[in-house]
């Protein structure tokens, strides 16, 4: 490359930074607080819901309109930055260097192709499609879509379901090369979505085959590239929420936020120069056929700049005034003790952590992926490892035994068509299954107590109920009675997705430790669930952010995460301040735990572990 096209990418990738400077925290500390609002406020009724509830929220017809406005705003925001990103590479490319505000001005011009029908089938495409491929095309609202961990580790459990992991990520990835000139059609020809759909098949349709391959790898090996580094990182990237108030506090007092900010300032970096590449290649190949399209030059923005200079104006007027004030009172040495001991009582409060409750147990999730899940073998294995806990599942056979499984359907694990409701307990143990490449026997509920209690190592069981829709008074009054036949209170602690049943086991016995499982929620969660009567939270890991795990440490509520298998993440988290890492594999978790507890003093309200 010579120096004048390095130059010129120099410039390209300054402008990119530009845009984005005033995107991000346009973003994250505006739009998407204030859609956030409106949707707690006008939809929810500010009252946010949770698990499976979430999609059943705003299916009434008014918070249905609702929604689907408020997510037309979220697509406008999203096209809008979009657009300003492509029109700045292209005006570099002319060798103009338009400011900030001539290239908001002159590109919102460009949205006018959304007053169209298919304004609906643009915002799919730019708030949900492009933020899961996330590649090229970014937008600092919606900056990325996954597909929760716990779905894809589910799916993973069987050859079906891995297949369709393949084919679904093969799919997407498809037909995002087939749309790739969309937006460029969309915003530098300013026209509607289903025009710029037609408009990109038509220059895909004249370029000759080595250029579209050329265009198609350049996309391919950003999603290759940037997925390894995501993959990499992991749960060390700060989410957008943690961009809020407490952002001093996180970055002194967490070393996991410490670095995961510096992994996002670089991962920002990284992605303006590939699109500052990407976009100019494009543009490239555009002009190649004589179809990159003119536009006018920048707007004249004069008026605005006098604007902006005034507004300027009087704010050092209001200075001024300030000053003024300040100088006319006669005891400024009193009036600058109450300001430096103001300040210091902010800093004070504002710095200051609450303690955690317990000490961090490690919980092997489903006993362990080392032996059968759910198994006698695999909670035995687990508490060899160090496991402090082996969480179980426990649904109702058809006569009313509580036994210890997963799914509802016996099809993954026993390879039979059927729902464990629909057997006795009897014809359930008389099962072989198959999990973790090896078989093993569904055991009751008593079984699994009894075994727990005469294993050599002190453990106790993490139980989630999983009840069906007409079981949950019956499955907790089976479990309760289970427990106290065999004198496990202090052995057990409790949970489930369904909060009727946590609330109903809660009334009933008060002084066991029950708590609330959340793999997601509508609305903002940070304001809600800590008035829910529960003793702890088991959270997904998407769910956890520095943010919410502030919230829940200020409360008093012990956060568990679920399930990790990395041993970075595991100290990410524990860093952020979970309070217990569920995992497949609970020898990691042991050894990044008793790391953890090396490192320096802990303050816990309560020194011992949870129940026992």
């Amino acid at each position: 490359m010579d120096r004048r096209k390095a130059f010129a990418l120099g410039q390209s990738c300054l402008a990119v930074l530009k845009v984005e400077a005033f995107f991000k925290p346009a973003s994250v500390l505006v739009i998407g607080p204030l859609l956030n609002w409106i949707f707690n406020v006008w939809v929810l009724g500010d009252t946010p819901v949770f698990n499976e509830e979430m999609f059943l929220s705003v299916l009434s017809p008014v918070r249905l309109i609702l929604t689907i406005v408020l997510f037309l705003a979220a697509a406008l925001w999203c096209c809008y930055e979009i657009s300003c990103l492509l029109h700045t590479l292209y005006w570099c490319r002319k060798g103009e260097r338009p400011g900030l505000i001539d290239i908001l001005r002159s590109s919102a011009e460009t949205l006018k192709g959304l007053k169209h029908i298919s304004i609906l089938l643009a915002g799919v495409y730019f708030v949900l499609f492009l933020p899961l491929v996330h590649a090229g095309y970014l937008n600092s609202l919606v900056s990325r879509i996954d597909i929760p961990r716990f779905v894809v580790n589910e799916l993973k459990k069987t050859t079906l379901g891995s297949m369709g992991i393949l084919a679904g990520r093969a799919g997407y990835i498809i037909l995002f090369l087939a749309l790739a000139l969309v937006p460029p059609a969309m915003f530098l020809k300013r026209t509607n979505f289903l025009k710029a759909v037609q408009q990109n098949f038509y220059w895909f349709r004249l370029m000759q085959w080595k250029d579209k391959i050329k265009l198609w790898g350049a996309f391919f090996l950003w999603i290759a590239v940037e997925g390894g580094i995501v993959y990499l990182l992991q749960g060390r990237l700060i989410q957008s929420q943690d961009f809020n108030i407490s952002v001093l506090k996180y970055l002194v007092h967490s070393g996991s936020f410490r670095t995961g900010f510096l992994y996002w300032i670089l991962l920002v970096l990284i992605q303006c120069v590939a699109m500052a590449l990407i976009y100019q290649f494009m543009f490239d190949i555009l002009d190649k056929y004589e179809e990159l399209p003119e536009l006018p030059g920048i707007k004249n923005t004069k008026a605005l700049g006098r604007t902006v200079a005034a507004a300027a104006g009087g704010r050092r007027a209001l200075i001024r005034t300030g000053k003024k004030f300040w100088n006319s009172r006669k005891h400024k040495k009193v009036w600058a003790g109450f300001a430096i001991l103001l300040i210091a009582a902010v800093i004070n409060g504002y710095f200051n952590e609450a303690p955690l409750v317990h000490k961090p147990p490690a919980i092997g999730h489903r006993g362990c992926i080392y032996e059968p899940e759910n198994t006698i073998a695999a909670v035995e294995k687990a508490v060899s490892l160090g496991a402090d806990y082996a969480e179980i599942d426990v649904k109702l056979s058809k006569d009313g035994v509580p036994v210890v499984v997963h799914d509802e359907s016996l099809k993954r694990l026993a390879g039979i068509s059927g729902k464990v409701e629909s057997m006795t307990a009897a014809e359930l143990k008389e099962l072989t299954i198959t999990s973790n490449g090896k078989q093993g026997k569904i055991p009751t509920f008593e079984e699994m107590i009894q075994a727990v209690q005469g294993m050599k190592n002190r453990a106790g069981l993490l139980v989630e109920l999983k009840p069906t829709s007409d079981t949950k008074e019956e499955l907790v009054r089976k479990v309760i009675g289970v427990v106290e036949k065999n004198s496990a209170q202090k052995q057990c602690i409790f949970m489930s997705i369904d909060y009727k049943s946590v609330s109903l086991l809660k009334e009933q016995r008060p002084d066991w430790w029950v708590g609330y499982c959340i793999f997601g929620s509508a609305g903002k969660i940070e304001d809600a669930v800590w008035d829910y009567n529960i003793d702890f939270l088991a959270v997904e890991e998407g769910v956890a952010s520095n943010r919410f795990m502030e919230r829940a440490r200020n409360s008093l509520i012990p956060v568990y995460i679920w399930t990790s298998n990395n041993y970075d993440d595991m100290a990410n988290y524990l860093q952020m301040g979970a309070s217990g890492i569920t995992t497949d594999m609970p020898d990691l978790a042991r050894a990044e735990i008793d790391k953890y507890l090396e490192k320096g003093r802990k303050y816990y309200v309560y020194e011992g572990e949870p129940v026992r």
